[in-house]
C-alpha cells in the first residue's frame, strides 16, 4: 500500500504546484484559508477522537496541504476524514508497539516528493509560502508507512495466497488488469437486537448447502427486496462493494456463503454464486474451467450429481479411481473434445451434466468457472505478490472501517 492510500492523490499536483505555491500572492493564500479559525486557539480541540486530540492548528494545516495537492477537492471535508483516520491507526499501531525509524520516514519522504520531481527539502521549501510546516508533511507521511507496518503485524500471517488463486488470477485475466466480479446472492435479517438473528444465519448457514437451498432461504426468510427473487443479485466488481463486505467474500469460490455479517441493525449471508473478471480490462479469449469424472458401472449417478455445486465438491469421489479418471483442467474455450465441449457451452458455473462416453461408461462433467484468457501470462511471484498486496489492502479497509465504526468522535 502506498502512502498516498490515506489522503488525497499526487496526479493533480504537478500540474498546481508552482502556479498555486510559488505565483499566488501570499495575501490570496491567507484569503483562502478557512475563516473560522481566525480567532482560535490554535492549540485548542478542533476533533476529539477516542480521547485523542486534534487541534485546530493541525486542521488548518492539513487543509492548506491538502487544497495543494488536490485543489478541484474539497480540502476541508478530507483534511477532516484524514487526522481522524490518522488518531485511529495511530492507536492501533501503538497497541501493537509499531515504530518507524528515522531512515525509513525519511525515504519515504524523499519517494513522496520524488513524485512531483523535488527532493524532500525542496518539497519542503515549496510548502513554506503557503505556511504549510515540515511537521504537517512527516506526520502526514509517517502515518502512512506506520499503517502499512501495523495491517503487515496484525494480518500477513494470517494472509495465504493458496497456488489454485494464483492459477486463477493468471487465466482470468485479473494480474494483467481485469477487475474480480461477483454473482451474489443476500440474506438480509433485520432486528431490533443481534443476538437472534444471529442464531438464525448460522442456523441457514449450518443448513444451506446449495444455490436452490439458499434461494429458498431467503425467500422464507429475508427482509431485503431480493427476496422475492431468492435474494440474487447482479453481478457486481469488488470495488463496488464496501470494504467490510468486500474482506468477506473476495476468498470465497462459487458455492460458498459467508459467515454472518452483523451491523447495528441487520445480520446479513451472502452466497457466492459465481465469480468471473470484467470485460475489457483484459485481451485474449475465453477460457473454461471445468471438471470431469469418469464413473465405474455401478456407481450412483443421480446421488452424486444431487450432492455437489461446486466442483470442489466433485473431487472426492474421485479417490481411489485411476488418475485419468478425474481430471480438472482449464483450457480455451472450444478446446475440449467436441461432447464435452458441447456440454460445457450451456453449462453455468456450478452446474453439471451426466454424458455417456463411447466406452458406454458414465461420465460427469462440471463448469467451474467461465473467464477472459489473457494472452501474457506474468510470472507466478508476481502474481502471487499481487494477489497478496490485494488482499492485506482489503484487510486494510476493513480493518480502518471497524475502528471509525468503534470510534468516540466528539467536536467543540
Amino acid at each position: 500500500m502506498d502512502v498516498d492510500e490515506q489522503g488525497p492523490g499526487m496526479k493533480s499536483f504537478a500540474k498546481y504546484l508552482w502556479r498555486r505555491i510559488v505565483l499566488l500572492p501570499l495575501i490570496g493564500l491567507i484569503c483562502a484559508a478557512p475563516m473560522a479559525f481566525a480567532q482560535d486557539n490554535p492549540f485548542a480541540p478542533a476533533i476529539t477522537v477516542n480521547g485523542k486530540i486534534i487541534s485546530n492548528y493541525e486542521l488548518k494545516q492539513r487543509i492548506i496541504f491538502f487544497s495543494m495537492l488536490q485543489p478541484n477537492q474539497d480540502a476541508t471535508k478530507e483534511a477532516r476524514s484524514s487526522l481522524i483516520d490518522d488518531r485511529l491507526r495511530l492507536s492501533a499501531a501503538e497497541a501493537l508497539a509499531v515504530e518507524v525509524s528515522p531512515e525509513d520516514l525519511k525515504a519515504a519522504m524523499e519517494s513522496f516528493a520524488a513524485r512531483v520531481n523535488l527532493s524532500a527539502d525542496d518539497f519542503i521549501k515549496a510548502l513554506a509560502p503557503r505556511g504549510v510546516s515540515a511537521e504537517t508533511f512527516r506526520d502526514f507521511v509517517q502515518s502512512g508507512i506506520i499503517w502499512r507496518e501495523t495491517i503487515r503485524r496484525k494480518f500477513l500471517s494470517q494472509t495465504k495466497v493458496s497456488e489454485a488463486q494464483i492459477d486463477r488470477a493468471i487465466t482470468g485475466g485479473i494480474a494483467s488488469g481485469g477487475e474480480l466480479k461477483l454473482l451474489l446472492s443476500e440474506i438480509v435479517l433485520k432486528t431490533d437486537g443481534p443476538n437472534d438473528a444471529v442464531i438464525l444465519a448460522n442456523r441457514i448457514k449450518g443448513d444451506v448447502t446449495s444455490s436452490a437451498g439458499f434461494s429458498a432461504a431467503a425467500a422464507l426468510h429475508s427482509s431485503a427486496p431480493t427476496a422475492d427473487r431468492g435474494g440474487q443479485l447482479e453481478w457486481v466488481g469488488l470495488s463496488n462493494l464496501p470494504p467490510e463486505i468486500v474482506a468477506k467474500v473476495a476468498d470465497l469460490e462459487p458455492g460458498q456463503m459467508t459467515d454472518p455479517i452483523v451491523s447495528k441493525d441487520r445480520v446479513m449471508l451472502l452466497f457466492v454464486r459465481d465469480r468471473s473478471t470484467s470485460a475489457g480490462e483484459v485481451s485474449g479469449a475465453m477460457a473454461i474451467d471445468y471438471v470431469r469424472l469418469v464413473l465405474p458401472p455401478g456407481s450412483d449417478v443421480s446421488r452424486i450429481v444431487a450432492t455437489v455445486d461446486r466442483c470442489e465438491d466433485l473431487l472426492p469421489f474421485g479417490r481411489g479411481l485411476p488418475e485419468e479418471a478425474i481430471q480438472r483442467e482449464t483450457i480455451a474455450q472450444g478446446a475440449a473434445p467436441g461432447d464435452i465441449s458441447a456440454v460445457l457451452d450451456v453449462l453455468d458455473a456450478g452446474e453439471s451434466q451426466v454424458i455417456t462416453n463411447v466406452a458406454g461408461f458414465a461420465e460427469v462433467i462440471m463448469l467451474c468457472s467461465r473467464v477472459p484468457l489473457s494472452e501474457v501470462a506474468p510470472s507466478r511471484d508476481d502474481v502471487r505478490s499481487q494477489i497478496l498486496n490485494q488482499k492485506m489492502a482489503l484487510r486494510a479497509q476493513a480493518y480502518l472501517e471497524e475502528l471509525r465504526t468503534q470510534a468516540f468522535i466528539t467536536e467543540p
